[in-house]
């Protein structure tokens, strides 16, 4: 289970304010990996998640395989090819990375309206192989303004930008941000 420093009702309320904004707009990100009835019901997850869950219960909640895709395309050596959709590994993929994303932006949000100005990134998972993009982030300060205007920068809406700054950086990054310590505030 991810560890979030601050899940609280206030981050909650803020997270689900974005989250329902993003809804509004014309184009919500949707992961090209639901099916058309998980399309249908990935709204009603991820609110349920945002409002009173985390990671572990939005996977659940869309644990049925009749969600996923059965294949989705990949590109090696020039050629698309297929591979196999795992509907378990879809959910806990998807989820982790929604989960956080929402906290991260929430949380972002939360902050300045507090008139933060600077939070630190830190890991909330470990990760089987840690990504060099995520690591180099990990324990960084950065404007709380920066990381929320880069909320889904490098990947939405595509084709994004490999070069812009976002937390977390992408999907499977296990990075959120915290308040600054005392310590680090000088």
């Amino acid at each position: 289970m991810y560890e979030f420093e601050e899940l609280d009702s206030v981050t909650r309320k803020w997270m689900l304010e974005e989250w329902e904004a993003e809804q509004s707009r014309l184009a919500p990100f949707r992961s090209t990996r639901l099916s058309p009835g998980g399309l249908a019901v990935v709204a009603n997850h991820m609110r349920d998640a945002v409002v009173a869950g985390n990671e572990k219960t939005l996977a659940a909640g869309l644990a049925d395989p009749a969600l996923w895709v059965s294949a989705e395309p990949y590109e090696r050596s020039g050629r698309q090819r297929y591979r196999t959709v795992n509907p378990q590994k879809a959910a806990e993929f998807f989820a982790g990375t929604e989960f956080l994303t929402w906290y991260v932006r929430g949380f972002a949000r939360r902050l300045l309206e507090e008139r933060e100005t600077y939070c630190v990134v830190y890991r909330v998972a470990p990760a089987w192989e840690p990504r060099d993009e995520c690591l180099a982030h990990e324990g960084q300060r950065y404007a709380v303004r920066d990381v929320y205007d880069g909320h889904r920068a490098r990947y939405w809406p595509p084709p994004g930008s490999a070069a812009a700054f976002s937390i977390p950086t992408g999907t499977n990054c296990h990075h959120a941000i915290r308040r600054r310590r005392d310590a680090e505030r000088a």
